[in-house]
């Protein structure tokens, strides 16, 4: 069984003969980045980005493609078990398969393939491993936002309920306000963007804020095309969203709370 359903094969794009050219959405918890992404994929020219080295990521391609022992073990994870990936034998060799087989089947008609990296994925995964090398050159587009209050609001909200985007039902109890736990995703969204800031110093990118893209996300995806070379960028429509924003109430109470010192 699948964690997450768009990683089967009815979300497959069917093969092309284009030369294969990837691009990387680098960001942080709580960007935006999923809505950039799914509103890529949605267009039909850009790929299938997802956070393919994400270990939900990982252990559902290993349960639908991998041998039947992976498979045998790789089932059994989910929820904080996903932390065990790593010490499965994900080595430079495997990483590169499961790459592949991944790029095989979500990458779109022009012959790019589209990725999600949050900052400690790219260190764990990407950088540690030397995937650029191997799998470049990539095109890179960053996200980011420009409020990080809200933004370590939403990823303690997050990781306190399970629930990082609003299709999902909180698996947890109700959140309870910690102005420590809100400065240590603080303290994590810091170290992130300056990660990101020594990455991608010297690379030709593309960015955009969180807030830019929520305010107009036709123009940030038609933007984002155009960066990519993709002909027809400018007469794109987009669907509907399909994720909606989880800032609320709560979220305003507690940047109250926060800003009043509490």
């Amino acid at each position: 069984m699948l964690l997450d359903p768009r990683n089967g094969q009815a979300y497959d794009l069917p093969p092309t003969a284009r030369p294969r050219r990837m691009y990387v959405v680098a960001s942080t918890p709580r960007t935006g980045s999923t809505l950039l992404c799914r509103s890529l994929w949605d267009t039909g020219l850009a790929g299938a980005p997802k956070e393919y080295l994400n270990p939900m990521q990982l252990r559902d391609w290993e349960v639908r493609l991998g041998s039947w022992t992976s498979v045998v073990r790789h089932r059994m994870l989910s929820g904080a078990g996903l932390a065990l990936i790593g010490r499965l034998g994900w080595d430079e060799e495997r990483l590169d398969e499961h790459l592949a087989r991944v790029m095989d089947r979500r990458t779109g008609a022009d012959g790019w393939f589209g990725m999600k990296l949050h900052a400690h994925h790219h260190r764990q995964w990407f950088a540690a491993h030397g995937l650029e090398e191997r799998h470049g050159p990539v095109r890179w587009i960053r996200i980011h936002r420009e409020d990080r209050l809200a933004q370590a609001i939403s990823w303690e909200r997050a990781l306190q309920t399970g629930r990082w985007a609003s299709h999902q039902d909180a698996t947890r109890v109700a959140p309870r306000y910690s102005r420590a736990a809100i400065n240590r995703r603080l303290v994590a969204i810091d170290r992130d963007e300056r990660w990101w800031d020594d990455h991608l110093d010297g690379r030709e990118v593309l960015a955009f804020s969180y807030e830019r893209l929520v305010r107009n996300r036709a123009v940030c995806v038609r933007e984002a095309l155009r960066w990519l070379g993709i002909e027809g960028a400018s007469g794109v429509g987009l669907r509907e969203a399909a994720l909606e924003r989880q800032a609320d109430a709560v979220s305003v109470e507690w940047a109250r709370r926060y800003h009043a010192g509490e």
